[in-house]
């Protein structure tokens, strides 16, 4: 007897908070090799990358450290300062290779009929790359936001210590009120044509309105995701301590000037940098099914797809 193959899954649909999780780790089992393939294809070129930086600002980390007691080098500050500025650069360029990945695979997998199966990059290069500008511009806008508001408390802090304590409290308010909206502005944005003041506007109405459960969606699918990138980052995080150590109760540096250790935290840099960019699909794929949830509550997807399809299968 023939096995039929599973029904696609039914994106827009309103879900309980269970549904949602059973449906996100559906999508990630069901198409776990494209995801993996692809990624490796995307993240990991930057990991090597970031893995180099990691390397190099814990070695000048720990060189400031032992150095403190000595007075310490400016110089030496400014350059641990600067391979940590790298570092946070590659990070936030992976989370946008990341994001806009996974959402081009969920776009993908909606319109194909054969879902992911026999898919190659050439299929969806176009729409990866018109999803990296669009997170990318999501990107440069919180960063206006929080540049913004660091120019005005600096202001304030001129003015007077009460105005300080008063705008870091409406400050830290709004964050917290605003900070869930803007988790649904991605999904939004990507997956709907609409300009990007008319899709913030958008993910703040939706967000106000279901507060709460998005706000549980991304503690519990972060949290997932967390764990998972700790557990890969546990070998790199390990031989860097005890490194640390052997480097620090000696006169010189000793096993972490070694090159075969020198090699081994590289390699094992690099798995925890792709680590954490693949635990991020879960809490990527999981934000994305709480936006496809709100949508069909809100407006009926489904419902008006339908009977679109009716209307033209009518004679």
């Amino acid at each position: 007897m023939d096995i039929l193959p599973k029904p696609k899954i039914q994106f827009y649909k309103v879900r309980t908070f269970n549904e949602k999780m059973n449906v996100t780790f559906d999508f990630l089992r069901e198409n776990l090799k494209p995801l993996l393939k692809f990624s490796l294809y995307v993240i990991l070129p930057l990991c090597l990358i970031q893995s180099f930086c990691m390397d190099s600002f814990m070695r000048l980390y720990l060189d400031a450290l032992s150095s403190e007691s000595d007075g310490g080098d400016v110089t030496d500050i400014a350059s641990t300062a600067g391979r940590y500025g790298l570092l946070i650069l590659c990070t936030l360029f992976g989370s946008i290779l990341l994001s806009a990945l996974v959402y081009s695979l969920l776009q993908t997998y909606e319109r194909r009929d054969e879902r992911l199966q026999g898919l190659v990059f050439a299929d969806f290069k176009a729409l990866f790359r018109a999803n990296c500008i669009k997170v990318a511009r999501i990107m440069l806008f919180v960063f206006a936001v929080v540049m913004a508001s660091a120019i005005v408390v600096s202001l304030l802090a001129w003015v007077s210590p009460w105005t300080l304590i008063v705008t870091l409290l409406l400050l830290l308010g709004g964050l917290i009120a605003f900070m869930i909206p803007f988790t649904l502005l991605t999904p939004l944005y990507l997956f709907e044509d609409l300009p990007f003041a008319a899709a913030l506007r958008k993910s703040v109405r939706y967000g106000f309105s279901a507060w709460g459960e998005t706000f549980l969606v991304m503690l519990v699918f972060g949290l997932l995701a967390n764990i998972l990138g700790s557990v890969t980052s546990l070998p790199w995080t390990f031989v860097t301590i005890i490194g640390s150590v052997f480097s620090l109760l000696s006169s010189d540096a000793g096993v972490t000037s070694a090159l075969w250790y020198r090699f081994l935290t590289y390699i094992l840099g690099v798995l925890t940098a792709y680590g954490t960019y693949v635990s991020m699909i879960i809490s990527v794929g999981g934000m994305a099914f709480q936006y496809f949830h709100l949508r069909e509550k809100k407006e009926g997807v489904t419902m008006k797809t339908d009977i679109a399809n009716f209307d033209r299968l009518s004679p």
